[in-house]
């Protein structure tokens, strides 16, 4: 295995782990009622003034890198995949945030 590919898998563990705990709260916090976690609210608030949130902003980021290495693996985080079809959910018949989070942590429970 090259130095650079042991690197990335490195990387990997460590933003993954970031990305579990991280996910974790910030699901509980917005089951309890908070909004900005999926972003179905970001056009109301664009530059993030009052609606920020910035472990949800942190998540996002953290999704997307994800996805970006385990690509090159020819590899998918089914947790990391799910979180970013969630935030991509928009319309008047899409569940509020927090009924999706608190969906979230049944599915997660669950399986």
């Amino acid at each position: 295995m090259a130095k650079r590919q042991k690197i990335k898998e490195m990387r990997l563990i460590e933003i993954e782990s970031e990305f579990h705990s991280l996910l974790l709260s910030c699901l509980r916090e917005c089951a309890r009622g908070r909004y900005g976690l999926f972003g179905q609210n970001a056009h109301l608030d664009p530059d993030g003034r009052y609606l920020g949130w910035p472990d949800a902003k942190r998540l996002r980021d953290l999704a997307y890198e994800i996805r970006a290495i385990r690509q090159k693996f020819g590899e998918a985080n089914c947790i990391c995949e799910r979180f970013l079809q969630l935030c991509l959910l928009r319309g008047p018949n899409v569940p509020g945030e927090p009924k999706l989070a608190s969906q979230f942590l049944v599915e997660m429970d669950q399986g």
